[in-house]
This record gives C-alpha cells, sequence and structure tokens, in this order.
C-alpha cells in the first residue's frame, strides 16, 4: 500500500468517528506507536454502543482507532479516542482525541524524529477544542525485548478555547513538552509501564501541565490474572470552576477456567 492510499484511509476512518458522534469532545492521547517492527498496514478497531432505559435514557458510545504504516525507515500514525455518555438530556461525559503522527528513524543511532498534528476536546474540562501542532527528537535509549526506555523533547503549538469568556489563559501559545517512558518485562508472569508529561509555557513557566500513566499487569496463576491502571492529569492555571486535578484508579481482575 502506496502512502497517499494510507493517507486517503485515515481521512476516511476520521470521518467516520465524526459521524458517529457529531459533537464528540477528544482526550489527550499519547503515542500509540504498535512494537511489531512488520512493514506495511497494520492497525484495530474497536465500538461499543449501549443504550439503557430505566427511569431515564442512556446512550454511551466509546469508539478507538488505530492504524499503523511502517516501511524502512518511515512510520505514519493514525489514532482517534472518543467517548459520549448521555442520561437524559444531561451529557455526562463526552470527550475525545484525534492524532496523526510521522516518525523518521535516523539510522543507525538512538534518534528518532517526529512530528505529529492533535486535536483534542473535553466537556468536563470545559475545553471546546484544543488543536496542537509539534514535533522534535525522541531518543531511544533502551529498547529491547524485556526493557524499554525513551524520552522526548517536542516544541508544540497550541490554539485553544474554553467555554469562559473571561478565562485569561492566552488562546495560542507555544510550549516545551517533555517525557520520560519505561516498558518493563518483569517475567512471563508480569508487566509494567510508566509515561510522564511535563508541558511548561515557554514565557510563563508557571503555566504547566502534567499528565501521567501507570499499568501494572500480572498473572497470579494459570487461571487467575490482574491489572492495575493509574492515570493523573494536573493543569496548574485550570479554568474557573474546573478541577486542577483528575485522577482515574482502576482494577481488573479475570478468573478462566
Amino acid at each position: 500500500m502506496g502512502v497517499s492510499r494510507f493517507i486517503l484511509l485515515l481521512l476516511f476512518v476520521g470521518l467516520l468517528g465524526w459521524i458517529n458522534v457529531s459533537e464528540a469532545q477528544i482526550v489527550n492521547i499519547d503515542k500509540r506507536r504498535t512494537r511489531n517492527p512488520d512493514k506495511g498496514l497494520q492497525g484495530e478497531f474497536n465500538l461499543g454502543f449501549n443504550f439503557i432505559h430505566t427511569t431515564s435514557d442512556q446512550k454511551q458510545l466509546n469508539s478507538r482507532v488505530k492504524l499503523q504504516y511502517n516501511d524502512d525507515l518511515n512510520t505514519y500514525l493514525f489514532s482517534s479516542d472518543i467517548s459520549f455518555n448521555q442520561v437524559g438530556d444531561e451529557r455526562n461525559l463526552n470527550n475525545g482525541g484525534l492524532m496523526l503522527k510521522y516518525n523518521y528513524w535516523v539510522p543507525e543511532k538512538i534518534i528518532v524524529a517526529e512530528g505529529f498534528l492533535q486535536y483534542q476536546y473535553n466537556r468536563v474540562k470545559s475545553l471546546k477544542h484544543r488543536y496542537i501542532l509539534g514535533g522534535g527528537p525522541r531518543f531511544n535509549i533502551a529498547d529491547g525485548e524485556k526493557f524499554s526506555l525513551f524520552l522526548v523533547g517536542y516544541t508544540i503549538y497550541l490554539n485553544e478555547l474554553y467555554e469562559y469568556s473571561d478565562y485569561e489563559r492566552r488562546k495560542s501559545l507555544v510550549k516545551f513538552s517533555s517525557m520520560g517512558s519505561f516498558d518493563w518485562q518483569m517475567g512471563e508472569a508480569a508487566n509494567f509501564s510508566h509515561s510522564t508529561y511535563y508541558e511548561p509555557d515557554y514565557s510563563d513557566p508557571a503555566d504547566f501541565r502534567i499528565w501521567s500513566e501507570t499499568r501494572f499487569n500480572v498473572r497470579i496463576s494459570q487461571k487467575f490474572n490482574f491489572g492495575l491502571f493509574v492515570k493523573l492529569e494536573y493543569d496548574n492555571t485550570a479554568p474557573p470552576e474546573v478541577d486542577k486535578l483528575f485522577y482515574t484508579v482502576s482494577n481488573s481482575f479475570q478468573w478462566r477456567f
């Protein structure tokens, strides 16, 4: 498959996502490059819709798409993540994201050149839209089968709009975005991974965001598995009436017989 056909496929899948949720909003999306080095097109598509009727009608929609195209030195990645939940006339959750990323693997170096375009929105955070354009180097410090570690240093341009007309944060700004991430295969039965972003404003260091995600999965026995997921999002200059800190803690137990 050629690059032009791949880009057309990205646009088509993105259009399907917006048809499914005409007023969706988007969430922060991390790099979702698959570890599979095979060339060509790879991807996955997940879609879930629930309709519940009790004393009120509840509608739930979740959609996630990931497409990746690899050749010798280039990787093209498209991903989208949309969540929608409405109880009666109240939209409790309405967020999502679209991202297009390009990687160039510098031959015989640990450096990967990256560029990306991203769109976000989040009803709970009163964010109408956030457009992000950025790029920079990623340094693969370690990239083994059992342990990988990389660091990134992006310069990004943001254009964002909140629902509060008197909110004083600049609508357009240039920021520095750094991230450290590792993945540790602790053994045949356990895996631990962590990523942390830090994004300060170049001209106003007090305006910064921190985003962190941790995952732990372990196979306790042949029939019993456990998983833990922790996500933290902190915005030091969040809009009025919006919490600075958002966090998610979830765990799962699986028993097979």
